[in-house]
């Protein structure tokens, strides 16, 4: 069972796992830092600070601005990619599922893999063309943020640069360290009720809903099934 367990343990974000034990997470009001390999980690996900510069021109923090303690879609494109690799045309589908919960509950970051040739003007250009909404941010980091942040989400080294015949996004909730990821590829409404999975819960109202067939006394639908 320890064996069982520390290899559980080291499947972090690039699993469909969590990288830490939510309940425990949820009632630590503390803030982790760690060091591995000689680059700094933030939070209860474990995840590297790297100066970033948006679509729309602001300088910002990657993980303190965009991913503290927020529900968040990551993923890795290129503007010369996207016609091989339509990315961005798949997420601006799940962007559209996901409606108004966009911004409010969840963002997804689109990091270019190509920041000498994806400038912020090409960028912007590039978020116009798919209609990205508000809480859809395209960003450029260093060549050293991007081969950190490739590095601790794919557990390997990776040229983000270069197409991809296949590649997958990681979605997670930072304020409670859960993360899992699916093909960048797979239907929308199947990602978009993924993503809608590590979203924070809401308080219940009104009476309680039992899941499953109807019970044969009352009237209602003939079988239940819990909504997220």
């Amino acid at each position: 069972m320890n064996e069982r367990r520390k290899f559980l343990a080291g499947l972090s974000l690039a699993g469909l796992l969590p990288v830490a034990n939510a309940a425990q997470a949820m009632t630590s009001g503390q803030e982790h830092t760690h060091t591995h390999g000689g680059v700094q980690l933030y939070g209860r996900s474990q995840l590297p600070e790297s100066t970033v510069t948006t679509h729309d021109g602001r300088t910002v923090q990657l993980y303190g601005d965009l991913i503290r303690n927020k529900v968040v879609i990551i993923n890795f494109m290129s503007i010369a990619n996207e016609e091989s690799f339509p990315i961005t045309a798949s997420l601006a589908e799940v962007a559209k599922l996901l409606g108004d919960r966009l911004e409010e509950e969840v963002r997804i970051i689109s990091i270019t893999g190509d920041p000498a040739n994806d400038t912020t003007e090409r960028l912007a250009a590039f978020a116009e063309k798919f209609g990205a909404p508000k809480g859809w941010v395209f960003v450029r980091a260093s060549s050293e943020g991007n081969a950190a942040y490739a590095s601790r989400l794919y557990k390997h080294g990776r040229d983000t640069s270069r197409p991809a015949s296949v590649d997958i996004v990681h979605y997670g909730n930072d304020a409670v360290g859960l993360w899992a990821a699916f093909p960048a590829l797979i239907a929308p409404e199947d990602a978009a009720s993924r993503i809608k999975s590590v979203m924070n819960g809401k308080p219940v109202t009104g009476d309680f809903a039992q899941a499953g067939p109807r019970r044969l006394d009352e009237n209602g639908p003939s079988f239940h099934n819990r909504a997220i």
